[in-house]
């Protein structure tokens, strides 16, 4: 687990006390009793969103303390812990101590082989400069956790690592920008809540894996994580069915043949877009280089739609 520190200001001396424990039952009326505000919280980040707290938002009495949290419906979630975590939690958070997700900012995310790339870069330009890859030589090419980061030029490294945490921050922001367009779902992916339309809420975008999600709050952000594979194969049914209906491509990206002239089209799914083949030998060359075609199936789009490039 990664941990930072945060400098905790507090009015009470108490606050950095030996922690002391009423013993409670799981669920007992000792451990827990939404909206206690009585007390200052003993924590400034919600233990279930990894968010900060904010406030209006109901707290939780537990063993005496005061936790706060992001978003209705985390109480519930932070009390279905085992109560040794829900404990080591309410220690931490007396010292300023949280879990987040992600690595700190003062903390650089490690840099690893190749070999080890989990993700690979969505975008044929600098993160930096915005100029085009290889217009200055082969791309610099750089591995954050298994991220793959791609630069025009050298110099442009130590900027972005100046600040991974805000680097991978802005580039996930660009990832949302050019998938938004695409986003198949009205609805929450996890709970299927509305996130369009008069009485929705804003939704919250995220990116896992170089995907943008939508979800209504912050804790279903947490009940994804907990199964994402489940709920993007749910999200690439949406795709496949929404996309399906107005695909701008009548011909295969990387042969050229006729869609369909070889028995059904094979689909995959890939950075939120629908994307059709003549046969499943052409896989293998799209996934070796996939930029080309996602380029050609955003331009095709962009004319069919008559709206600017997503």
């Amino acid at each position: 687990m990664n941990y930072f520190t945060i400098a905790a200001i507090c009015a009470s001396t108490t606050l950095f006390g030996s922690p002391t424990f009423a013993s409670s039952d799981h669920h007992g009326d000792h451990a827990m009793q939404a909206g206690h505000d009585s007390d200052a919280p003993v924590n400034t980040m919600c233990p279930v969103g990894k968010e900060a707290t904010v406030a209006g938002v109901p707290t939780l009495d537990y063993k005496g303390n005061t936790i706060a949290f992001c978003c209705p419906g985390c109480s519930e979630e932070f009390m279905d812990w085992e109560e040794t975590a829900r404990d080591a939690f309410v220690a931490d958070a007396k010292v300023g101590i949280y879990e987040v997700a992600g690595e700190p900012a003062a903390k650089a995310m490690p840099i690893v082989k190749a070999e080890s790339v989990d993700i690979s870069y969505p975008f044929s330009t600098c993160p930096i400069s915005g100029g085009e890859l290889g217009g200055m030589g082969d791309p610099i090419v750089k591995i954050y956790d298994g991220r793959e980061v791609k630069f025009c030029c050298a110099m442009c490294v130590p900027t972005f690592e100046k600040d991974l945490q805000a680097s991978f921050k802005a580039l996930d922001q660009k990832i949302i920008d050019s998938q938004i367009k695409f986003y198949p779902m009205s609805t929450c992916l996890v709970s299927d809540e509305p996130i369009q339309g008069e009485d929705a809420d804003e939704p919250i975008n995220f990116v896992y894996k170089n995907r943008l999600i939508q979800t209504c709050c912050k804790m279903c952000i947490s009940k994804f994580k907990k199964d994402p594979e489940a709920y993007i194969a749910k999200l690439d049914e949406a795709v496949i069915s929404e996309q399906s209906k107005m695909y701008p491509l009548t011909s295969c990206p990387i042969s050229g043949e006729e869609l369909g002239s070889m028995g059904d089209p094979i689909q995959i799914v890939y950075q939120g877009r629908l994307v059709k083949f003549c046969c499943s030998m052409c896989i293998p060359q799209f996934e070796a280089n996939p930029l080309p075609t996602i380029e050609q199936i955003d331009t095709a789009w962009m004319a069919m739609h008559k709206t600017s490039h997503p």
